[in-house]
């Protein structure tokens, strides 16, 4: 698998390498797929880390979110944005913050 770029900035560097393995695991599974496809395979992430206690603060998912759409375009970021607010509605939904 090729590491995304984000992967290696330095801003994620606090986050727990779990979590980050996490982030890996779900890069690859939606790599090339559209945002209708992708949002099963984020909700089924977001699940798995919440039965493995892997929860990110809100700080962590807007930092990952901002580094994954930077050298996006504007198109590509406001779908970036839309899954987001359905990831943080789907997480507020299962006792996320």
């Amino acid at each position: 698998m090729k590491v995304p770029e984000w992967f290696h900035n330095e801003r994620i560097q606090n986050i727990a390498p779990a979590k980050l393995q996490l982030l890996l695991n779900l890069a690859e599974q939606i790599e090339g797929k559209s945002q209708k496809e992708a949002m099963p395979v984020i909700m089924g992430a977001i699940a798995s880390a919440n039965r493995q206690r892997l929860n990110f603060t809100k700080d962590e998912f807007d930092l990952i979110f901002q580094i994954m759409k930077e050298g996006k375009s504007e198109e590509e970021k406001r779908q970036m944005d839309d899954a987001l607010e359905k990831a943080r509605k789907m997480m507020r939904g299962k006792g996320g913050r």
